[in-house]
C-alpha cells in the first residue's frame, strides 16, 4: 500500500512538470516578440520562419546598399499643377522648318511668285533680291511683316502700297515628341493642337501595354546653342546687298607712274623709319615710262584720292593723308546694284570705311592676358540651364482615367512607356527549385522569389542568405540578410533587380535537426522510431504470429497427439 501511494505522487509531481512546461510554452506563443516568432515557430524547423500573431506594416527598399542605383530614375518628380495647363500661342519658326511663301508683284509686276525655303542651322532663310532674313523666333505674321518691310526698304514696294504676301509653315518640327519602350510603334510624331495630352500622344503609338508598369516623360529644358552669327545687317532683317559683277579697275602698263631718279622732275626718294624692314625690288622688273608718255586720261584713273592730274605721285602722298585700304571682305567704295523690277538700281555706299579696331600693345616682361569677354560665363546660369526635367507618370493612372496624370505634351518631350524589369534572377543553395527565373515585366522581392523556388529545403539556415548584384559591368557587392527577421516583419523586404544571384546557406547543426525531425511520427503519438536501428524483421515485411507459428509446428511434430 505503501509503495502505490509513492507511486501516485511521484505520477502527479510528474504531471505538474509537464503541466507548468506546457502552459510556459503556451504563454510563450501567446506574446508578440521574439521568442513567440522566432522560437516558437521554428524552434525545431529553422527552415518554416514566419510571423502568425501580428499584423505589422513594413516598406520595401528599392536599393541594398549606397552603391547601389535604386530602381527607377533618380530625381523623378510627380507632375506640377502647370503640367495640366495648355498653352495656346502661335507657331514659333524654328531650324530645318520648311516654309511656303507667296508674294505677287515681287520680282515682275502682275506676276506671282511662290517660294519654299528652308530655314538653316543658324535660323535664316534666303530670298531672291532680299537675301538672307532671320526666321528663327518669328512668328508666320512676324516673318511676313518682315519681308515687307525689306521689301519696302529696297524699293520693291512703294510705301503705300499693301503687298499680297503669304507665309505658312508647311513642315513644323517645332512641335514634335517622341515615344519608345513598351509601344507598338515607336518613333517621333507630330503634335496636332496645343491641348494634345500623354493619353492620346501614347495611343499614337499603339496605346498603354498591360503590362506597363510606368511611364516617364523627359521634358528638356532650353538647350544651350553656340552659334556664329550672320553680319549685322543681316541679323537685323535689314536687305544685304547683292551687287552685280563689276568690272575690275583699269591696270596701268607700267608698275609705277614714277619718273626715274635722274630725270628732271623726279623727286627725290625720301628715307622712311621702316626703309631698312621694305623688301627690295625685284631686279627683272621693266622700267618705267616717263610721265610725258603717258596718256593723261590713264594717269587720273590710277592716280589715288586727293592728288590732282599734274601733281607727282609721291608729292601728293606727302601732302594729303593716304586712304587706306579696304580690308578684305569690304566694299566700301565700290558701287553696287540691285535689279529691282525689270532695272538696276545703283545701291548706297558708305562713305568711309569702319575705323580699325585698337590693338593691344604688350609689354615686355608681363604675361599675356587674353581680353575678357563682352559677357562673362555664368556658370551656375548655365549648368540651371541645362537641367531636365523627368516626369513620373504611374500606368494604372492612365488606365483608370485619373486626370491628374494626364499631362500636357510640349515640343521636344520623350516618353517612355516603360515594361517593368526584364530578364532573369537566380536561386541557388538550399532552395527547394534552385535555377533562374524570369521577371517578366513583374517587379519580384526577395520573399516571393523564395515562394517561386518553392521554399527552403530542409537543410537551409535562414539567418544566412546572401545576394550579388551587379554594380556595373565589372563590379558586383555580396550583401548579408537575415530571411527570418524579413519574413517575421521585423527588417524591410527589397526588389531584386536582372542578374541577381540569391543563394541560401545552411549550418553545422542543420542535419541534427533535420535527423531529429524525421525521428518523430505523428501516428505514434510523438514516439520515437527506432526501426531504422534496432528493428527485427517485422518492421520489413509482414509475418505470422509466433503463436501460430508455434502450434504450426507442434501439429507438424506431434500431429498424433493434437488430433
Amino acid at each position: 500500500m505503501r509503495v502505490r501511494v509513492s507511486n501516485a505522487m511521484h505520477v502527479t509531481a510528474s504531471g505538474r512538470v509537464l503541466l507548468i512546461l506546457a502552459a510556459t510554452l503556451t504563454c510563450a506563443g501567446c506574446e508578440s516578440g521574439g521568442l513567440s516568432n522566432s522560437w516558437w515557430n521554428a524552434w525545431l524547423d529553422p527552415t518554416e520562419p514566419g510571423n502568425f500573431r501580428e499584423n505589422i506594416v513594413t516598406d520595401i527598399q528599392r536599393a541594398i546598399s549606397f552603391r547601389d542605383t535604386p530602381l527607377g530614375i533618380v530625381g523623378a518628380e510627380d507632375p506640377r499643377p502647370e503640367d495640366l495647363v495648355a498653352r495656346v500661342e502661335e507657331y514659333v519658326i524654328g531650324p530645318m522648318d520648311t516654309l511656303q511663301i507667296r508674294m505677287l508683284d515681287f520680282v515682275a509686276l502682275g506676276v506671282e511668285t511662290e517660294l519654299t525655303p528652308t530655314v538653316d542651322e543658324l535660323g535664316y532663310i534666303d530670298l531672291p533680291q532680299i537675301g538672307q532674313l532671320r526666321a528663327e523666333g518669328r512668328t508666320a505674321r512676324e516673318l511676313r511683316g518682315d519681308i515687307i518691310q525689306a521689301a519696302r526698304d529696297l524699293g520693291i514696294y512703294l510705301p503705300e502700297d499693301e503687298p499680297t504676301i503669304t507665309v505658312v509653315v508647311a513642315n513644323p518640327l517645332q512641335r514634335m515628341y517622341n515615344l519608345f519602350g513598351s509601344v507598338l510603334y515607336p518613333g517621333p510624331y507630330r503634335i496636332p493642337k496645343p491641348d494634345f495630352r500623354l493619353r492620346e500622344a501614347i495611343n499614337q503609338g499603339g496605346g498603354l501595354d498591360d503590362n506597363a508598369k510606368m511611364v516617364w516623360v523627359y521634358r528638356n529644358s532650353p538647350r544651350i546653342e553656340r552659334r556664329i552669327e550672320r553680319p549685322a545687317s543681316a541679323a537685323a532683317g535689314a536687305a544685304e546687298p547683292i551687287a552685280p559683277p563689276v568690272p575690275p579697275p583699269p591696270v596701268s602698263p607700267v608698275p609705277e607712274l614714277q619718273a626715274p631718279a635722274g630725270s628732271p622732275g623726279a623727286a627725290a626718294p625720301q628715307p622712311s623709319a621702316g626703309a631698312a624692314e621694305q623688301p627690295a625690288a625685284p631686279t627683272n622688273m621693266p622700267l618705267a615710262l616717263p610721265p610725258d608718255e603717258v596718256p593723261q586720261d590713264l594717269l587720273e584713273a590710277v592716280a589715288p584720292p586727293g592728288t590732282q592730274s599734274g601733281q607727282p605721285a609721291a608729292e601728293a602722298d606727302r601732302s594729303a593723308d593716304p586712304a587706306p585700304a579696304p580690308s578684305p571682305g569690304t566694299s566700301w567704295g565700290v558701287p553696287s546694284y540691285r535689279f529691282v523690277n525689270n532695272g538696276f538700281v545703283e545701291q548706297p555706299q558708305d562713305s568711309a570705311p569702319p575705323p580699325p579696331a585698337p590693338r593691344a600693345e604688350l609689354k615686355r616682361g608681363e604675361p599675356y592676358t587674353p581680353p575678357p569677354a563682352d559677357e562673362p560665363v555664368d556658370w551656375e546660369d548655365l549648368a540651371s540651364e541645362m537641367q531636365q526635367r523627368i516626369i513620373r507618370i504611374p500606368a494604372d493612372k492612365l488606365r483608370n482615367g485619373d486626370p491628374t496624370y494626364n499631362i500636357v505634351i510640349v515640343h521636344d518631350d520623350w516618353i517612355r512607356v516603360d515594361p517593368g524589369p526584364i530578364g532573369v534572377y537566380y536561386m541557388a543553395g538550399h532552395v527547394a527549385r534552385p535555377g533562374p527565373y524570369a521577371f517578366a515585366g513583374e517587379q519580384i522581392t526577395l520573399t516571393q522569389a523564395i515562394a517561386a523556388a518553392g521554399g527552403l529545403d530542409q537543410l537551409a539556415w535562414p539567418t544566412r542568405c546572401e545576394v550579388r548584384r551587379r554594380l556595373d559591368g565589372d563590379r558586383e557587392e555580396i550583401t548579408q540578410w537575415d530571411l527570418a527577421r524579413i519574413i517575421e516583419g521585423k527588417d524591410p523586404d527589397f526588389y531584386l533587380k536582372p542578374n541577381d544571384v540569391v543563394r541560401v546557406g545552411t549550418h553545422a547543426i542543420a542535419p541534427l535537426l533535420a535527423t531529429i525531425r524525421n525521428s518523430f511520427r505523428f501516428t505514434y503519438g510523438f514516439g520515437f522510431v527506432y526501426d531504422r536501428n534496432f528493428a527485427d524483421i517485422d518492421a520489413f515485411s509482414p509475418q505470422i504470429n509466433p503463436k501460430d507459428r508455434h502450434r504450426a509446428e507442434r501439429q507438424q511434430l506431434f500431429g498424433n497427439l493434437f488430433n
